[in-house]
């Protein structure tokens, strides 16, 4: 199964934290956290890092209601069965 297949379900089902990283960078960016959850389930996959540590991640595209495009990873910890937001952050580095 693809990553993406593993996160978009936790996410829906309410099985993710999200880090203080990915915290502190929403709040800069203005980002709500609401946006990046709808968001997922549209969003394409840009980049599978397998090998990310501790845990796999993805960066996915994901469009916000307005229709501004952000790069969100996530990642997922299998021994918790949960979903995890790294960051976000707009195509411009911002």
């Amino acid at each position: 199964m693809d990553l993406i297949e593993t996160i978009r379900p936790a996410v829906a089902d309410g099985r993710y934290r999200i880090t203080l990283h990915a915290a502190q960078r929403l709040a800069q960016r203005g980002l709500e956290l609401w946006q990046l959850e709808i968001g997922l389930e549209e969003g394409d996959v840009l980049d599978v890092r397998d090998a990310d540590l501790p845990n796999p991640s993805i960066v996915v595209v994901q469009e916000l209601p307005d229709g501004t495009e952000v790069n969100a990873v996530w990642s997922y910890i299998a021994v918790i069965d949960t979903a995890q937001l790294v960051t976000a952050h707009f195509f411009d580095g911002g």
